[in-house]
């Protein structure tokens, strides 16, 4: 019990200890065992209970001392006995949480909810009668007896075997009981404390409550030394009566604080989304690297979730079911971000890589670059989905089940999407053309201007932009024409059917002899020959190609041989035909009427 004249200088003073609790310190009662690193004893119902009762014990005598210490003092914060019970931390918050089955609770949830559940455990148990430490069954009795449970007479508390994982062959506090303490705890709250460090503890409570009965867990509850690392415990503990009333387990000043942490990320929210939109706006080039300037967004976002929030929840000490909630709200947000991250991460080393290289941003090279790091950047995103479902409690192969029928049932709804995707891959890969070429495929021509993962866009010769849906442009013949080494070149010399032979001949081994002398004219494929004797003209056959896979050179040379060909066809005197129809009158008199019947009988006659 704590002497009276130590009233004046507690004045709204509240729970150290129970706070203390959840920052895990240690006490000096177990920080002098000889073996620091030595397991509390679970190997007997016995044990369990013994070590339980004593480390919790310890803690509760270690932190009223040094709430006395405190109090008799005229410091504004704690003394240095406070980190010297910090570094005796170690061996005893652990050995007292190994003794309850915490398996059934989330992973990252363990120390929260396990240091409540000890603190309700506590509390009942110092409100019931137990039965002599040497009725409690022992390992030999468990043994001798074959049992695998012992439950703590008149309670529903048991103790049972471990059979299976790495705490197999130890006896603990069972998972059901754990997860059924809060309900236990409401039923013996009202009833006394039996002698002990923990009614010494609730004697010290109530005087600092001005006389009003409270629970150790109550004031765990609704404490606010959270925050004493920061503000002195002096001024944060002056709290008034409707500060510390409790809305789902959470004291109002806490919802206060929380509002508050609330309205402080919103604006680091909307902050960084400036800074976004003011990099975007005043980029050199908003096409050349668009992506890393929307990282300040998701890296505040990140920084919030995976750093400020946690500190907040440890200073303003939120517990029970609103905890968990923020635990699943934090949870949630920073595996999602990180995933968000890992893409755009993965997209900024492609744009790196690109740069780096010298490559084109739009050239197959670029493009299969960027696909591939795109879709790493999308595994490591399942991949931190995954495992972030995995510490909020989903089992990893329900998840990865869940992504397989999902994908499935994506993958019947988007199978067009899903057809151009792999055929901007097959086009990536095999690359049958590139940005700039000017192609022929699925009835258009025109020059290829990007290849997306969707379609691919081209530029026709007037000037439309036309987009093709890459599974059709895989699925179908593409003519190449830039790709061409050389460019064919097939026409027609039309003469007049005047022009004498030799003059035919000489204009033939003329066109042959320009061709041979012209630079860029391929010598081993040329062909000119008097072809066809046509309607109205003779017809010299002329073919060849020229070296060159610029279509505007072609152009250049083509029309240079022209007009050479039509100098040379002056020279010689041979004019070029074109389009005419003789119409020839005859004058003769009619035939008799025996032949124009004849003639007017002569299908009737065949047929017979």
């Amino acid at each position: 019990m704590i002497v009276p004249t130590f009233g004046w200088r507690l004045t709204r003073l509240r729970a150290a200890v129970l706070v203390s609790l959840l920052f895990g310190f240690a006490c000096a009662a177990w920080a002098d065992d000889a073996h620091p690193l030595r397991p509390v004893d679970t190997s007997s119902p016995r044990a369990t209970l013994q070590g339980f009762m004593a480390g919790t014990d310890a803690i509760y005598a270690d932190w009223t001392q040094l709430l006395q210490n405190y109090a008799a003092s005229d410091r504004l914060y704690f003394g240095p006995e406070r980190r010297e019970v910090q570094s005796r931390m170690g061996a005893l918050v652990p050995r007292v949480l190994r003794t309850l089955d915490l398996s059934e609770v989330l992973p990252l949830l363990a120390d929260n909810v396990g240091i409540e559940r000890a603190v309700q455990l506590k509390e009942i148990l110092d409100r019931i009668d137990l039965p002599p430490l040497a009725d409690v069954p022992d390992a030999e009795t468990m043994q001798r007896l074959g049992l695998k449970r012992w439950r703590l007479p008149d309670t529903e508390i048991d103790f049972v075997l471990i059979e299976q994982g790495p705490r197999a062959g130890e006896y603990l506090v069972s998972a059901e009981t754990v997860a059924r303490l809060p309900d236990f705890y409401a039923r013996v709250r009202d009833l006394p404390d039996k002698p002990g460090a923990s009614k010494n503890l609730a004697a010290v409570l109530s005087v600092l409550n001005d006389g009003v009965p409270v629970t150790i867990y109550e004031e765990l509850l609704e404490s606010p030394l959270g925050l004493a690392v920061i503000i002195p415990p002096r001024w944060i503990l002056r709290l008034p009566d409707w500060a510390r009333a409790r809305v789902l387990d959470v004291s109002v000043w806490q919802w206060a604080a929380l509002g508050v942490a609330l309205v402080l990320v919103v604006l680091v929210v909307i902050a960084s989304n400036r800074l976004r939109r003011r990099l975007a706006g005043h980029g050199e080039d908003d096409d050349a690297d668009p992506i890393w300037r929307t990282l300040p967004l998701p890296v505040a976002i990140l920084f919030l979730a995976g750093v400020l929030t946690p500190v907040l929840l440890a200073l303003l000490r939120i517990g029970g079911p609103v905890r968990v909630f923020l635990f699943y709200l934090q949870t949630s947000v920073l595996y999602l971000t990180a995933s968000w991250l890992a893409i755009m991460g993965f997209a900024i080393i492609g744009d790196i890589i690109i740069a780096s290289e010298h490559l084109k941003r739009r050239s197959l090279d670029s493009q299969l670059i960027k696909l591939g790091l795109r879709l790493v950047g999308v595994m490591c995103a399942v991949g931190l989905l995954i495992k972030g479902a995995d510490e909020m409690g989903f089992p990893a192969y329900s998840v990865i089940a869940g992504l397989g029928v999902g994908g499935l049932a994506v993958a019947l709804a988007a199978r067009d999407s899903i057809a151009n995707l792999l055929g901007s891959v097959l086009i990536l890969l095999e690359k049958p053309f590139r940005v700039g070429h000017y192609i022929k495929v699925a009835g258009s021509a025109g020059t290829v201007e990007d290849v997306g993962f969707r379609s691919t866009r081209i530029r026709t010769l007037d000037n439309s932009l036309i987009s093709i849906p890459n599974n059709a442009v895989v699925n179908t013949t593409i003519e190449n024409l830039t790709l061409r080494a050389m460019r064919r070149q097939r026409f027609f010399v039309q003469v007049t059917y005047d022009t004498p032979r030799e003059t035919l001949e000489a204009l033939a081994e003329g066109i042959r002899q320009l061709i041979a002398d012209h630079p860029l004219t391929n010598k081993s494929n040329v062909q000119v020959r008097f072809n066809n004797f046509n309607e109205s003209s003779l017809d010299i056959l002329v073919m060849f190609y020229i070296e060159t896979d610029s279509y505007a050179t072609e152009l250049k040379e083509r029309e240079a041989l022209l007009l050479q060909i039509m100098d040379l066809a002056k020279a010689l005197g041979a004019e070029f035909a074109f389009p005419t129809r003789t119409i020839i009158v005859s004058t003769e008199a009619p035939a008799d009427r025996s032949t124009q019947a004849k003639l007017a009988d002569w299908p009737a006659s065949v047929t017979s």
